[in-house]
């Protein structure tokens, strides 16, 4: 009897000591088995007949902090992508009053802004670098907003309207972390090319941008099309693309971008489902950051066949008829901890069928004790690879979605942030510097109403709740607008003279037509009840931290943006 015993007892801590080990081995494997960002890069570069010469990227998690870069220091042409801190630039220092706009300009700020932005204007971006005193100083002004110093931006230096990954991800990252300094630039963005290079496929999410683009006229030219910006998945990012004769360039853009907004949602699900997250571990800085971004995909290691077969589950060995039988959690269950565990149960057996007649014991225990043991090691290893098998969250998730609405609706933006799960920003506490964005701004706000469509349906740690949400429907204004603009602009032609209306070369004075459109937006917006929409969402929610937060989806980020973006 004291052998069977002795043996069931090393079996026992056998087991404890193995299946920690084995298990961590799996998890390793699933994650090196995941596609890092340098091979996601590399093959999408692949997939369009691009070689690492022609192009230069950089990405910025700017919740997590995770970044990387391709040829992340090599200057290239910015094309139209300096308009962005040449904007930001006077945005900041217009607000603060280090700098002021000539009286003697016939167009506003705001227009020569918009300009700018939206319509890449290159005569509206002469006329602000000419007011600094020329493209050099420009460069020099803005090197704080590039993490660079100002002799670094010197013509001496680089050749003009050069720029690296690095530097235009420092700019957006600074945009993006203290927008209150650059008002209305991130709005303005979100606005521009609704169609084109980043956002030419790519419409599931907001996307703020400032695209570039030089066209080839001689043979030995070469063709630039660049864009950088901000995309506000779950967890915001920044990322900029230089190419350089790239062919199909602008496909080669929102692919790009598309890649990267689902490495980014694949992180923050993989980091979402980590019980326990490590610390982020601070690697060093390599010595030649251009040569470390450049080191061809061969270079990188591959996980081991024994990695993944560690990490494969039983459905890797089963023929297709048996995994179609299986349940769907069971699939993907480990091999080498359910071998263990049969293992375990086979060596038990023969332990108690060889001790058992010789010391009398009862067969009938020994087997009912081996039973329980590997029941409990194979519920162990479900547990750990199907997830969540049991849970009893406190709270009622439709109270969080109550809590985020009542503050949208009172305008607490910040607070109603504290409900969402990693979303720091919605982008609706900022006051636009326009007059015309101010109207549209408040009319969308006051218009903001909810109610709760039934009770939330719970599964486990996770939650669905139905809202219906008004909000005012910005699209469907337009044609009004336009409409009432002419209308307006009609009746100013009417009752002043020529010189008061027209420029030299017979076109609309900007103040004119800004007048028109103010005038024009009063008068429709005193109808806004008319334009209102309702939409019904199904609110997403997890259970972490003690308490249910809610999840973003673009179909919310659309209609608290009054039926644009995402």
């Amino acid at each position: 009897m004291k052998r069977l015993k002795t043996l069931l007892a090393l079996l026992l801590i056998a087991v404890l000591l193995c299946a920690p080990g084995l298990s961590a081995a799996a998890e390793e494997a699933a994650e090196a088995s995941a596609p890092d960002w340098d091979t996601v890069v590399r093959e999408l570069l692949a997939a369009h007949g691009v070689y690492d010469t022609q192009v230069a990227a950089g990405y910025l998690n700017l919740v997590t902090g995770e970044e990387h870069y391709l040829n992340g220091d090599t200057y290239m042409a910015a094309a139209s992508m300096f308009k962005l801190p040449l904007c930001m630039y006077f945005a900041e220092h217009l607000q603060s009053g280090d700098l002021t706009w000539p009286e003697e300009s016939v167009s506003s700020y705001k227009s020569v802004q918009d300009e700018v932005l939206l319509q890449s204007s290159n005569e509206s971006a002469e006329t602000l670098w000419r007011i600094l005193g020329g493209f050099e100083v420009f460069r020099r002004l803005t090197a704080p907003y590039m993490g660079a110093e100002a002799d670094e931006m010197s013509g001496d230096v680089v050749l003009y309207n050069q720029y690296t990954p690095r530097q235009f991800i420092v700019c957006l990252k600074l945009l993006y972390d203290e927008p209150e300094r650059f008002p209305d630039i991130l709005e303005t963005m979100k606005q521009a090319m609704p169609d084109r290079y980043f956002r030419l496929h790519e419409n599931r999410w907001p996307i703020a941008h400032k695209f570039g683009y030089v066209p080839a006229e001689k043979e030995e030219e070469e063709d630039v099309v660049n864009d950088c910006g901000i995309v506000f998945t779950s967890q915001p990012f920044a990322l900029v693309l230089f190419t350089r004769n790239a062919g199909l360039a602008e496909e080669l853009l929102t692919d790009y971008c598309t890649a990267m907004c689902d490495y980014t949602e694949r992180m923050a699900a993989l980091s979402a489902a980590a019980e326990e997250p490590a610390p982020p571990e601070e690697e060093p800085a390599p010595a030649d950051a251009g040569e470390a971004d450049a080191q061809p995909a061969s270079a990188q290691e591959e996980p081991s066949r024994f990695s993944a077969l560690l990490s494969g589950g039983l459905s890797s060995i089963l023929p297709a008829g048996f995994r179609s039988a299986l349940p769907a959690a069971s699939q993907d269950l480990p091999l080498v901890p359910i071998g263990f565990v049969l293992l375990f149960v086979l060596l038990g057996l023969v332990a108690a069928l060889r001790f058992g007649f010789r010391y009398k014991a009862r067969f009938f225990t020994l087997l009912l004790s081996l039973l329980i043991s590997a029941a409990a090691m194979l519920l162990s290893i479900v547990g750990l690879y199907s997830g969540t098998v049991y849970a009893r969250p406190s709270g009622d998730p439709a109270e969080t979605v109550a809590l985020f609405f009542d503050d949208i609706c009172a305008g607490k933006y910040e607070d109603a942030c504290k409900q969402l799960r990693d979303y720091a920003d919605l982008g609706l506490g900022g006051t636009p510097s326009s007059a015309a964005g101010r109207l549209v701004n408040d009319a969308l706000h006051r218009s903001y109403a909810y109610t709760l469509a039934g009770e939330p349906e719970i599964s486990m740690l996770d939650a669905v709740q139905k809202v219906r949400f008004r909000y005012l429907r910005l699209p469907s204004l337009e044609e009004d607008v336009a409409a009432e603009t002419k209308r307006q602009i009609e009746q100013i032609v009417e009752e002043r003279s020529a010189n008061e209306i027209y420029d030299e070369d017979k076109h609309y004075l900007p103040a004119v037509t800004e007048e028109a459109y103010l005038a024009a937006l009063d008068a429709v917006l005193v109808h806004a009840e008319e334009y209102y929409t309702e939409d019904e969402l199904s609110l997403s929610l997890t259970y972490t931290d003690g308490r249910w937060q809610m999840l973003m989806s673009p179909e919310l980020l659309r209609a608290l943006g009054g039926g644009t973006g995402a």
